[in-house]
């Protein structure tokens, strides 16, 4: 797995972009982490490595079962995590590996399954998951929110900001997100 290189959107500082994942070769252990929908994006790398060196974990709704937390806790130093799912999930589960350890160079992070983004509404903090279009509705204070393609790390989410606060009725017409 080679570092994925951090490809500048002209224009846009923060949004992520996902690049080819290889398996890091000097690795002794490879952990992927998955949602159901996911695995077959992983199947590839998992057929390439050598299954001694290889636990895999599928990772359905928000529990983590214990043996992921077990594997991460007790994962050797010198060890690669692939992770294969939406861009919540990637970003949930890299903010997990990161806070047991690991370091950016050890976690890979495959094209997201679909462009649903997370999105964090600037004036009552709410996430609002599965957002496809903008302008959208905050699930927390029902604000109509643009959706912004500056990206929180730490949350995993898009910034939304308030449409035209002096007149709310006045909505740009809605565009699906890429």
């Amino acid at each position: 797995m080679s570092k994925r290189p951090e490809v500048e959107v002209p224009g846009v500082k923060s949004r992520p972009c996902y690049g080819s994942v290889q398996l890091q070769p000097r690795a002794r252990l490879h952990l992927f982490i998955y949602q159901p929908d996911a695995q077959a994006q992983l199947q590839p790398l998992i057929e390439s490595v050598d299954p001694s060196s290889c636990l895999q974990f599928e990772v359905a709704g928000t529990a983590l079962a214990p043996a992921l937390v077990d594997a991460l806790q007790s994962a050797p130093l010198a060890s690669a995590i692939y992770l294969a799912g939406d861009e919540s999930f990637l970003w949930d589960m890299r903010n997990l590996v990161r806070g047991n350890g690991f370091t950016e160079r050890q976690i890979a992070m495959l094209q997201p399954l679909n462009s649903a983004r997370r999105v964090f509404c600037t004036h009552c903090y709410t996430l609002t998951e599965g957002v496809t279009h903008s302008p959208m509705v905050c699930s927390g204070c029902q604000r109509p929110l643009l959706v912004r393609d500056h990206f929180s790390r730490l949350h995993g989410a898009y910034v939304g900001v308030q449409i035209n606060a002096e007149d709310p009725e006045d909505l740009p017409q809605e565009e699906p997100l890429s």
